[in-house]
């Protein structure tokens, strides 16, 4: 009987709680353990991502990926008629379990899969896929990426098939995991997918978007709506995916022209200029956050120095503090994801400092992500709301400013 090897990689460990896929790899192979087709794509948890140190995956690449619920129908498809396989099948199988009922599949049981892990382990003495690999010469290319382990897996297959293929307890593995019966699938066709390195290969897709549109002249109040909009996006001096597709859907909205945006893209970074010579010097951190801004607006480094010449030319006026983004006392700010530093003692801190914590509100001045870019519950309400979302890093230099003022 054909084998299909699957594996996931994942926000976490725990699938009874809220740990999600975020992406799916499977290899197909014949009754030999030939490789026959591989097919992979990220999901989208609608959550953080989880230890992207590990699996090496971005909100930012998850942003448009499918839901699980889109590629169930297709996933179901290559599984049905096959032997279902695994390293470490209880893992894989549990999410697999739960991603199925949330996309409401009835599926009463932990779909039934031969694992490699414990078969590997018994002829090689190893349990972990690497070590197997190294065991028996196989090349592990991206491993923690789920294709690459699915892939690996694949490899290590004839190899068991080879040495445990006469055991009844395989042959009973085998059996068990055939014979499972999968929910019938719901529709048929080849979901839309998603890979890693798409979203950082192309950062200004959401500018480009912008500026070839043709919507009609807009009014003051819709050029302001915008200026909002991308004044909250530059807070931390980058616009991250999400920010971009708020900057275009605000543009649409507000029917800017590309006209209209590229002449506030400029105001804006005079103003950054203005700023910064409001002091009548320019300090290499003030020219490094104009470098920033111009790079975040697809600006090279002349418009820097345009904006600081306009600037020098103004007549000299006090700049208006009240308009610059600054905490203040009570002031609520929200984390979600792992930072560099524990959640709890980032609250610890602020709330020692006279700011606030908890849940986001309407009232949240600002929430701190592990990834502008989160996909989590927080970071959605705060993108409803208009609140500012900002990086650990980008955090810290406010705090300090805060800090420097009381």
């Amino acid at each position: 009987m054909p084998f299909a090897v699957i594996d996931f990689e994942t926000t976490g460990l725990v699938p009874e709680r809220t740990d999600r896929v975020v992406e799916v790899g499977i290899v197909l192979s014949d009754d030999n353990g030939r490789i026959e087709h591989e097919w992979t794509t990220l999901v989208n948890p609608h959550r953080d991502v989880g230890a992207t140190r590990i699996h090496g995956i971005d909100c930012s690449d998850v942003i448009d990926a499918p839901d699980f619920a889109e590629i169930t129908d297709y996933l179901i498809e290559m599984l049905c008629g096959r032997v279902v396989v695994a390293h470490n099948a209880s893992f894989d199988m549990r999410f697999l379990h739960w991603e199925l009922q949330r996309a409401h599949y009835a599926i009463p049981e932990r779909p039934a899969a031969l694992c490699t892990r414990k078969w590997g382990g018994r002829m090689t003495g190893a349990a972990k896929l690497a070590h197997c690999c190294e065991a028996l010469g196989i090349a592990l290319t991206n491993a923690h990426s789920a294709i690459g382990d699915a892939h690996a897996t694949a490899e290590l297959l004839p190899h068991l098939l080879a040495f445990h293929g006469t055991s009844p307890e395989w042959q009973s593995d085998v059996h068990r995991s055939a014979a499972f019966g999968w929910p019938p699938c719901r529709r048929a066709t080849k979901p839309a997918t998603a890979h890693r390195g798409q979203a950082s290969a192309d950062p200004y897709m959401w500018l480009r978007s912008v500026l070839s549109a043709a919507w009609v002249p807009a009014t003051p109040e819709d050029e302001a709506s915008y200026m909002v909009m991308l004044d909250s996006a530059l807070l931390d001096r980058e616009i991250s995916r999400s920010e971009g597709k708020q900057l275009l859907a605000t543009a649409e909205a507000a029917g800017l022209s590309r006209g209209t945006v590229a002449r506030l893209h400029q105001d804006y970074l005079r103003a950054v200029a203005k700023e910064a010579l409001a002091d009548g010097v320019v300090t290499d951190e003030e020219r490094a956050e104009l470098n920033a801004v111009a790079n975040a607006l697809g600006f090279g480094a002349p418009h820097v120095d345009e904006a600081l010449v306009w600037a020098a030319a103004e007549k000299p006026a006090a700049v208006d503090e009240s308009a610059s983004f600054a905490l203040r006392a009570g002031d609520r700010v929200v984390f979600t994801g792992e930072m560099n530093r524990g959640r709890d003692e980032w609250v610890s801190t602020i709330c020692a400092a006279g700011l606030a914590s908890g849940g986001v509100t309407k009232s949240t001045r600002l929430l701190v992500a592990a990834d502008p870019d989160s996909q989590s519950g927080k970071a959605a309400k705060a993108r409803q709301y208009g609140i500012p979302v900002v990086g650990e890093v980008a955090f810290e230099k406010i705090f300090a400013k805060y800090n420097s003022a009381r």
